[in-house]
Order: C-alpha cells, then sequence, then structure tokens
C-alpha cells in the first residue's frame, strides 16, 4: 500500500497558499504516496485540482470551539486514516494533539510549536530571517536540498471555468485592452493597512500617468474601504476618460475567480496580505506595502519583480508578527509617512523591468 501522509496547515489564507511549494516538495519526495491536507473551512478552494493532493480535509474551528465533542469526532475520523507521517507547518497547540491523535509513526513539527513534545522530530523555526517557504522546506530538506527558483513560488490550479467567467467578466468591466492594475487595500489587521488617503493618491497618479486601468479587489468585507476611496476620488482632478478607468471587483469574486484576475494583470500594489502570495503564484510583478509587520518574517513577494515600500527608522517596527488593531504607539508613522509618489515610481520600475 503507499504511504500516507497528512500535512497540517490550518493558519491563515495566505499561510496555505505560501504552502503549496511545500506540499508540491513533498509530492516530488514521496512521489507514490497519498498526500492529504488539512485546513482551516473557507480556505480549501484554492487547492481545488491541485496534483499534489489526494484530498484536502477542512477544520471548522468555529465549530469545535463551541462543543468540544465535535474536535474529538473529527480526530477519530483522522486516526481512521492510519497516517504514516505528519508533517505540521501550523505551530498552534491544536495542530500538535491532532498530530500526535492521528497515531502517525513519524510526527515532524517545530521546536516552537505548542505542546512540541508530541512530535517525534523537531526542526527549529527562526522568527525572522528566512522566507516562510524555507521554513516550510526546514521540515523536508536539509539547508542545502531547499528547492529554488519556480519550486520556490506557490502552486495554484485555476479550472477552466474559473478562467471562462474571468474572460466573460473581463470582456463587460474593461472598455479598453490596454491591461490593469489591481489595488488590494485591506489587510485582517488594521495596523497592515495603508490608509485610503494614500491608495487615492497612488490611483490618481496611474490614471493620470498611465493607461491601464485600475481595479480595486477585496471580499465584501472590504466594502467600507472600497466605498471610502471612491468617496475620496470624487474630488481629485481627473478627466472623465480617466475617471472612467478606475473600477472594482471588491465583494465581486470568489477565491478561485481572484486568482484568475491577479493571474492576468499588470501588476499588483498591495498591504502585508494574501493578494501577494496569490501574485507570486503567477509571478505578477508586485509593489508590496508594509506598516506594522516586516519583510524580515519571511512573508514577502516571491514573484521575480516586485518592490518594497516600507518606512524605515522606526523602532517600534515591528509591533507584532500579525499587526494589531491599533498603533500601540499612538502615530501610525509606518503607513502614515508612506510615500505615494514612490508608491508610484516603485509601479513603474517593477512594469518596466
Amino acid at each position: 500500500m503507499p504511504e500516507k501522509i497528512l500535512i497540517i496547515q490550518t493558519a491563515f489564507l495566505g499561510d496555505l497558499i505560501l504552502s503549496t511549494s511545500f506540499f508540491h516538495a513533498v509530492k516530488m519526495e514521496h512521489k507514490e504516496s497519498e498526500i492529504h491536507v488539512l485546513v482551516n473551512l473557507g480556505t480549501e478552494s484554492v487547492l481545488e485540482h491541485n496534483p499534489d493532493i489526494t484530498q484536502v480535509w477542512c477544520l471548522d474551528k468555529k465549530k469545535i470551539k463551541k462543543n468540544p465533542f465535535f474536535f474529538l469526532k473529527f480526530i477519530q475520523r483522522l486516526r481512521k486514516e492510519k497516517f504514516d507521517k505528519v508533517y505540521s507547518p501550523h505551530f498552534s497547540y491544536r495542530s500538535s494533539l491532532i498530530s500526535f491523535f492521528t497515531k502517525a509513526t513519524i510526527r515532524i513539527g517545530y521546536k516552537e510549536s505548542g505542546f512540541s513534545f508530541l512530535h517525534t522530530k523537531l526542526v527549529p523555526r527562526p522568527k525572522q530571517g528566512p522566507h516562510e517557504v524555507e521554513k516550510l522546506f526546514s521540515l523536508l530538506f536539509e539547508p542545502y536540498d531547499f528547492p529554488t527558483g519556480r519550486e520556490r513560488r506557490p502552486y495554484l490550479y485555476p479550472s477552466e471555468e474559473d478562467n471562462s467567467s474571468y474572460l466573460s467578466k473581463r470582456s463587460k468591466l474593461l472598455k479598453n485592452e490596454t491591461g490593469y492594475i489591481l489595488i488590494a487595500p485591506s489587510s485582517l489587521w488594521e495596523t497592515k493597512r495603508m490608509p485610503e488617503e494614500k491608495f487615492v493618491s497612488v490611483i490618481t497618479q496611474i490614471l493620470r500617468k498611465r493607461n491601464e486601468s485600475v481595479i480595486l479587489i477585496g471580499s465584501k468585507a472590504d466594502l467600507e474601504i472600497h466605498d471610502q476611496i471612491f468617496r475620496m476620488m470624487k474630488t481629485e482632478p481627473l478627466e472623465i476618460k480617466e475617471r472612467e478607468r478606475l473600477l472594482s471587483l471588491v465583494g465581486q469574486t470568489s477565491l478561485k475567480e481572484l486568482m484568475v484576475w491577479i493571474q492576468n494583470a499588470t501588476a499588483i500594489i498591495s498591504n502585508d496580505s494574501s493578494p501577494i502570495h496569490f501574485a507570486s503564484a503567477f509571478n505578477t510583478p508586485t509593489v508590496m506595502i508594509y506598516g506594522a509587520t516586516i519583510p524580515e518574517f519571511g512573508y514577502g513577494s516571491l514573484s521575480d519583480k516586485h518592490r518594497i515600500m516600507q518606512v524605515n527608522g522606526l523602532n517600534c517596527r515591528p509591533c507584532g508578527i500579525h499587526g494589531g488593531r491599533i498603533c500601540p504607539e499612538g502615530h501610525f508613522r509606518c503607513m502614515l509617512d508612506q510615500n505615494p509618489v514612490r508608491i508610484f515610481e516603485a509601479l513603474e520600475e517593477v512594469i518596466k523591468t
């Protein structure tokens, strides 16, 4: 019988996208094995059509928090699979418990993970320095064997249906064939969001100095940010033909549809959030804006053409691994001091190079 391997990655969407390069590496090392992946419910669609994965398991965190009985039932289902090996890129206490209760003979996780003693092999995970993909690869390889080039970037697989949906929406939305630049102005954490007025300044420069359309992207939860940007854009000194090139897909795409829009974009400007990792999968030119977090955490763009925009010289950065709801220093200079002119120049650089 083929070896059965479980990979536990129940973190945020961006972490899951980055982990697809690890899934691919595991499959390449264990070509005849079944590769099962455990993810957070609601993120699983980005793994559809992935040839490296045999089965995706979804964990409903909200459900098991309300009733621990569901967690026990879920563990029993996993145990029945009789996994031979478990990799745990997610380093929560819960993930270590799940790994242990599978009863797999080999359980590999990070030394810094919660309940790390439940793993049979521990690998150090530095908080800063290596990119996240290198941290993932360390669970499988020695550093001199880490994959390079294309194999470092995420693997995402849009379907024919996703591509057809994209082409249909594009033909209705875009009035010209000069391409489009995506703007992702949101983030789950407030201190990772550049203020709307800064994005307005960047958008205005693009519309006045370039020919592409500008399209805002995000989920339905980002509609308030979307509305604020469009309200502020009304006072910008733009001609009608320039103003008509500002468009929006906020709240109008599934994750899989968004994938294709990012794949075909001229470039993307985004806060430190999941659109960066979608762009890395397709090598889309990227301008990444950092506030509370820093590139040294290892979640930066893997696109060949990218620029990092951050305010240097602030001793308060980083103020947390994920950022936070408010600036703990009360000044929010990491975002308020961002220079929209320099961001536009960085955009031109990644498009031209």
